[in-house]
Order: structure tokens, then C-alpha cells, then sequence
């Protein structure tokens, strides 16, 4: 029963971790620029391991929109990704995102 106790808090812990790590939670390590496209490493546990993250083109996405703790940029495709920051990198990842998606129409809701 106490293995439970210690699995749960290291469950927690690293939960934490993840979500405040001011390395894995950067604007330039979120939206990685790679050429025509951006990586997205939207969970935190593709900010671990990259190769989970989602590529856009940048001329297909439509909108960006940020909302409380995430940010979700929409394609021409009605396809989103949601991105889920905690509440004080949200508003520099926003800022990334619109440097990185000139075209794009930017709602803050």
C-alpha cells in the first residue's frame, strides 16, 4: 500500500514538473521553426520527446487563438492542435505563434 502512496507522488511530482519547467515550457522550444513548417510539441510529454509533436505548414494556418492556459492554432482544414501551457508561458508562447504565423487571424478569448 505504500508503494501506491509513493507511485501517486512521484505521478505528481513529475506532473508538476512538466507543466512549470520554465526549459520545456520556452516559446522557442514549444514552436520550433523548421523551415515552410513549425513543430508543435503540444503535451508536455511531447516537449520530452519530440518526435510526439505535430508539424503545420505555415501558409495553412487560418487562426491562433488563446484562451485561459491554451493555445490553439487552426488550419484552412478545420483541424486544431491545442497547446496546454501553464498560465504564465501562455501568453509568450501566444506571442511565438504569432511571429510564426504572419497570415494567421489572432483571437484572444
Amino acid at each position: 500500500m505504500e508503494y501506491l502512496y509513493l507511485v501517486a507522488l512521484l505521478i505528481f511530482l513529475f506532473t508538476f514538473f512538466m507543466f512549470r519547467s520554465p526549459r520545456l515550457n520556452n516559446p522557442k522550444h514549444v514552436l520550433q521553426d523548421v523551415g515552410d513548417e513549425v513543430l508543435i510539441l503540444h503535451t508536455p510529454l511531447a516537449r520530452l520527446w519530440p518526435s510526439q509533436g505535430k508539424r503545420i505548414n505555415k501558409q495553412n494556418a487560418a487562426r491562433i487563438q488563446h484562451a485561459d492556459n491554451i493555445i490553439t492554432v487552426f488550419n484552412h482544414s478545420s483541424n486544431a492542435i491545442d497547446i496546454t501551457l501553464s498560465q504564465r508561458h501562455t501568453a509568450l508562447v501566444f506571442d511565438r505563434a504569432c511571429l510564426l504565423f504572419p497570415n494567421a487571424e489572432r483571437v484572444s478569448i
